[in-house]
């Protein structure tokens, strides 16, 4: 029987092992895709841009990151690697794992001042589409506003950025407990959790009690050259009076 996977809460170390999950799990992704063209032809961007990443949600003292691990064999060897992630993120009141932290406001001034300095050496990105980009930021700009502000505040969620599944374990749960992880802090926060999802994530998140509020047509265009559709999820908290 093999090793069932492992879950915790990501540090520093496991930067590359989120990065090089994530963009193997974003590869096919119609999404990323869009805002990706050249990915394939240059992984190592695609990589770095996960990277960024994922140092910048663990320094983010409001999101936490949650990882799954499972040991695979690599070059002839053993090792543990990072299999699935999840991005999540408190808004609203804080939580007790997102308050403020002296060593998370440190070290994202060090790391962004490290990023500036390397940006000075490295090549040119060539990777991305900058316009889908920019028409992506402004879905989710349009996204925030519209369904997650009220009276001019956030409402109060977990809410989940990412979710990546590599393919090597697929099929085991590891998304589904990753999605149930961040559940089980919005019960313990007595708070709703929420998500923007790919019509194929679907039935992973209904299965863990998410509804579909609404269906919003993104201006980031798919592979057959129509707007991209996003639903919008949310696990209603019981104990929330309404």
């Amino acid at each position: 029987m093999s090793t069932p996977p492992t879950f915790r809460v990501a540090t520093l170390a496991d930067v590359d092992g989120i990065a090089e999950c994530a963009a193997e799990a974003m590869m096919e992704d119609d999404l990323f895709g869009a805002l990706w063209p050249r990915r394939k032809e240059y992984p190592d961007q695609f990589v770095g841009y996960f990277r960024g990443r994922a140092r910048e949600r663990i320094l983010d003292h409001t999101v936490v990151t949650l990882i799954s691990e499972m040991p695979v064999q690599e070059n002839g060897k053993e090792i543990l690697k990072v299999v699935g992630m999840a991005q999540w993120q408190k808004f609203g009141k804080p939580s007790v794992e997102t308050g403020w932290s002296v060593y998370k406001a440190a070290g994202s001034r060090l790391i962004g001042f490290q990023d500036w300095a390397y940006s000075w050496f490295q090549p040119k990105e060539t990777a991305s589409d900058p316009e889908a980009v920019a028409r992506f930021m402004e879905d989710f700009t349009e996204m925030e506003h519209k369904f997650w502000f009220k009276d001019g505040k956030e409402h109060d969620r977990w809410h989940l950025q990412l979710l990546a599944v590599h393919s090597i374990a697929r099929r085991r749960g590891i998304g589904g407990r990753l999605v149930e992880l961040g559940v089980e802090r919005a019960k313990r926060d007595g708070c709703d959790a929420s998500l923007e999802a790919s019509p194929m994530g679907l039935p992973v998140y209904q299965s863990k009690g998410f509804e579909v509020l609404d269906t919003y047509m993104m201006k980031v265009k798919g592979s057959d050259g129509q707007p991209i559709p996003s639903p919008i999820l949310m696990w209603k908290n019981p104990d929330v009076k309404r």
